[in-house]
């Protein structure tokens, strides 16, 4: 890192990449990526094709091994963008789906008045974020969560969701929770699913 602060700075991205090119086809993924990392800590958008083509190959790592774009730097984002032309189908392979008109809507398992049922999930519990559907005692259907308090507290908690709506029926609430995701998050219900107007292609 010194060096590369110095006047050995382009003997220094020389070593690196020469430490690329000779490693061995099992190790040179994570050289590359170990390489590319150390260059982009001092800067991430350094001035040298060297560096970018150790960018580029790093990236097309990460998306081979299943990484999202949430996952990347803003100068990464915008360089996947400038080589590939986007981020959401190239990089997280998102398509547009269809969701089944209301009048054409699958069935989809009830519940009784009173009672509700886990829909989806953030991440793995205690930490992801739980959706339910609950129907009231009028037969109405609405949608809440269950969340940590905070990062301090990982008291579980009950939190409002009404600015989806209340629902006559539970095709109408699964739709409201399918386009709240966009995507299918960790884990959803069955049930759900028809209704995401976002999928990550195969």
């Amino acid at each position: 890192m010194m060096a590369l602060n110095s006047a050995q700075r382009d003997a220094a991205i020389q070593e690196l990449y020469a430490a690329v090119s000779t490693s061995s086809d099992a190790d040179r993924s994570l050289v590359t990526f170990g390489a590319y990392r150390l260059l982009a800590e001092y800067d991430g958008q350094l001035d040298d094709p060297r560096f970018w083509e150790l960018c580029d190959t790093s990236l097309d790592y990460m998306h081979s091994r299943g990484f999202s774009s949430g996952h990347l730097t803003g100068y990464e984002a915008q360089r996947w963008i400038t080589v590939h032309g986007d981020l959401r189908s190239s990089f997280d392979g998102i398509v547009d789906a269809a969701v089944p008109e209301p009048a054409d809507a699958p069935s989809a398992d009830d519940i009784d008045p009173g009672t509700n049922k886990l829909l989806a999930l953030t991440a793995p519990l205690p930490e992801g974020n739980a959706f339910y559907a609950e129907r009231g005692v009028d037969g109405s259907y609405i949608i809440f969560s269950e969340r940590q308090k905070s990062s301090d507290d990982p008291t579980r908690t009950r939190c409002d969701e009404s600015y989806l709506g209340s629902f006559v029926t539970m095709p109408d609430l699964l739709r409201a929770l399918g386009q709240m995701f966009g995507t299918r998050p960790y884990w959803a219900d069955t049930n759900v699913d028809p209704y995401f107007p976002s999928r990550r292609g195969e």
